[in-house]
């Protein structure tokens, strides 16, 4: 008989978890995961967009200071800076104004958008951009008689984003 009064009291003193505890605890940490991996997959795809438009803005920004940079000390006279802009194609063509310490060339240089592509034509051919859905460029005369260009350029990247850059530049041998 001591035994079994023995044996019931160990019953009564084991630690342990229900059943019932048991599947609350499993419903419980499973809305956990399932929080946590919306909040890591949605990090992952913010991300990956914000990758994609610093690249986009990083592309637009080379293309379009190239441009400007070139511009500034193209020559102006009468009719030596030319550039076309049907809407779905566009370029321009100047002659620098002087050589510089850098790039001492003062032959022909041509920024030609055609497609997607944005490129660079003077003695060799650079792309600047594959990713321009958009490239215009108008020329302003002042009442005063001065003249300057504005430049407007769109880049469109692999997951839809859009990045535009609109500025505008006198050349320097007008001022």
């Amino acid at each position: 008989m001591n035994k079994s009064i023995t044996s019931s009291k160990n019953l009564r003193n084991q630690s342990g978890f229900t059943l019932v505890e048991l599947v609350i605890s499993i419903v419980i940490f499973s809305v956990i995961g399932l929080f946590s991996i919306n909040f890591i997959t949605s990090a992952a795809v913010t991300n990956r967009l914000v990758v994609g438009q610093k690249a986009l803005v990083d592309d637009a920004k080379l293309a379009m200071e190239f441009i400007l940079r070139e511009t500034r000390v193209a020559n102006a006279s009468i009719n030596a800076i030319t550039f076309t802009d049907t809407g779905s194609s566009a370029s321009i063509t100047f002659y620098k104004y002087k050589g510089l310490t850098q790039d001492t060339s003062t032959g022909p240089i041509k920024y030609n958008w055609t497609g997607n592509t944005l490129t660079r034509i003077s003695t060799s051919t650079t792309t600047l951009s594959n990713q321009v859905t958009d490239f215009s460029i108008t020329k302003t005369t002042e009442s005063g008689g001065g003249e300057y260009y504005k430049f407007s350029l769109t880049l469109q990247g692999d997951n839809g984003e859009i990045f535009t850059l609109n500025t505008s530049v006198r050349p320097r041998s007008l001022i």
